[in-house]
């Protein structure tokens, strides 16, 4: 087989991956945006706090607050994780629903989503959201950002 031929042939999977991974960053974030009663929401990556995308839906700096309140969710989620595991309690943390006044912030882990799971910390208008509504999109939102299997991703071919 000849060099040139290989070249043809050639698999640039890496390719394919990434843009597997940023297509479903847009569409979850094209999601969380739907959600009526949005102020804020954050993709964070649970041990490093790190908060890879944010949304919100108006422009008055918000982004900043939601930043911050998602490193704190990430504290919240661990602190109930270790609750649990000493108290011997076997379930999984399914959301945290923050009540305040005139907002809910809800934390909802997504175990298997990215490498490590990801957390969802959403922050809503309580005066314009349908809080059980919100849960079950958020909830809908898992099964998206799980790391597509092997066979899933399909190489290009280079030409």
């Amino acid at each position: 087989m000849s060099s040139r031929r290989r070249k043809r042939i050639g698999f640039n999977s890496v390719t394919n991956v990434d843009v597997v991974k940023e297509d479903v960053v847009h569409r979850a974030l094209a999601r969380l945006r739907s959600i009526h009663g949005l102020i804020t929401a954050s993709l964070v990556e649970p041990n490093s706090a790190q908060v890879l995308e944010s949304v919100d839906a108006g422009s008055d700096g918000k982004v900043s607050a939601a930043t911050t309140f998602a490193a704190g969710a990430c504290d919240i989620v661990q602190v109930i994780g270790l609750m649990t595991a000493s108290l011997g309690d076997p379930d999984e943390l399914e959301d945290v629903i923050i009540t305040l006044g005139q907002r809910h912030h809800l934390i909802t882990p997504l175990p298997t989503a990215g490498t490590d799971g990801l957390l969802i910390v959403v922050t809503l208008d309580r005066a314009h959201t349908n809080l059980a509504m919100a849960r079950q999109q958020l909830r809908a939102l898992g099964p998206l950002l799980d790391p597509p299997s092997p066979s899933a991703v399909t190489p290009s071919r280079v030409r």
